[in-house]
C-alpha cells in the first residue's frame, strides 16, 4: 500500500436506526468527509481506508437480499469507491458472511483472512483477531463451524427474519469473555504473546481488533496496536508516512 491509512474497527453499526445509531453513523460520515477532503489534496494519490472488521454487527447475504437498515453506510462507502479511494473490508465474526455483495455492488476490497501489507518498508499485519485468546475454546470451534460451507447452505434456507435474530445470539456467545473489563489482563496478555509471535515472523507492526481496547504499544523497534470501537470510544487509527496516530473521531477532525 501506498499513502496515509485510516483505520476504524469494530463499529457494530445496527439495523435500527435509532436517534443513538443516527448520531454513531453520523460520527464517521463526518471522519469519511474529512478523509475526502485530504484525498482531494494529494491531487489523487493513494489513499486507503481499512474497516477492521464487525463493521455491520450483522451482515449475511442471501442472492436477492442483503440486511436491511444499511443504506446510508454503503452509500457513504460508495461515495469513497467512487472518488478512488481504496476501501478494504477485513470480515469479523459479525459481518464475515459476504459472498459478493460489497465488492460487485459497493467497490470495497474484501479480505476473508488477516490483511497483510507493507508501508514505506514497515511490514504490517491487522488481525480482526477473534479467536486469538488462548482459552476460548468455545469460540474457536464455534468459529469453524459457522464459516463451513454447510452451514451457510443451511442457515440460508431459513427466512432473513430468522437468520437475523439467530445470528444476533450467535455472535454474543463469546462477547462476555472478549470484551468485560474483568478480562482485560487475560486479553493483553495473549494479544502481547501473539504479537511477539509476529514480530518474530518479521512483522513490524501488529493491529488487532475485537477486543474493543485502544492503544499504541511500543517494544522497541515493534508495535501492537489496538484498534478500539465504535460503540463508545469512536477509535481513528491513521498511518501516515511511517507515523502512527490514534485518537476518537473528534480528536481526528482535529488532527
Amino acid at each position: 500500500m501506498n499513502g496515509p491509512i485510516y483505520i476504524v474497527s469494530d463499529n457494530h453499526f445496527s439495523m435500527k436506526n435509532d436517534q443513538s445509531e443516527i448520531s454513531r453513523r453520523e460520527k464517521l460520515f463526518q471522519v469519511f468527509e474529512k478523509i475526502k477532503k485530504n484525498f482531494l489534496s494529494l491531487n489523487k494519490k493513494e489513499c486507503n481506508v481499512i474497516l477492521g472488521g464487525d463493521f455491520f454487527d450483522y451482515w449475511f447475504e442471501y442472492k436477492y437480499s442483503i440486511p436491511a437498515g444499511y443504506e446510508s453506510m454503503l452509500d457513504a462507502l460508495k461515495e469513497l469507491t467512487t472518488m478512488g479511494i481504496q476501501v478494504h473490508l477485513v470480515l469479523g465474526n459479525h459481518d464475515f458472511w459476504d459472498f459478493g455483495y460489497l465488492e460487485e455492488t459497493i467497490g470495497l476490497t474484501i479480505h476473508k483472512k488477516d490483511l497483510s501489507f507493507t508501508l514505506n518498508n514497515d511490514r504490517i499485519l491487522l488481525t480482526h483477531g477473534d479467536g486469538l485468546l488462548k482459552k476460548d475454546y468455545g469460540y474457536k470451534i464455534l468459529k469453524k463451524i459457522i464459516r463451513s460451507r454447510l452451514f451457510i447452505f443451511l442457515f440460508r434456507l431459513l427466512p432473513p427474519d430468522i437468520t437475523c435474530f439467530l445470528a444476533t445470539k450467535i455472535s454474543k456467545s463469546s462477547s462476555h469473555y472478549n470484551h468485560h473489563d474483568n478480562n482485560v489482563k487475560i486479553i493483553k496478555n495473549d494479544i502481547k504473546n501473539y504479537a511477539i509471535k509476529k514480530w518474530n515472523e518479521g512483522y513490524d507492526a501488529v493491529l488487532v481488533g475485537h477486543y474493543h481496547q485502544t492503544g499504541i504499544i511500543n517494544d522497541k523497534n515493534k508495535k501492537l496496536i489496538y484498534l478500539g470501537d465504535w460503540l463508545s470510544k469512536f477509535t481513528v487509527t491513521t498511518i501516515i508516512e511511517n507515523q502512527y496516530w490514534q485518537g476518537n473521531w473528534k480528536e481526528f477532525l482535529d488532527f
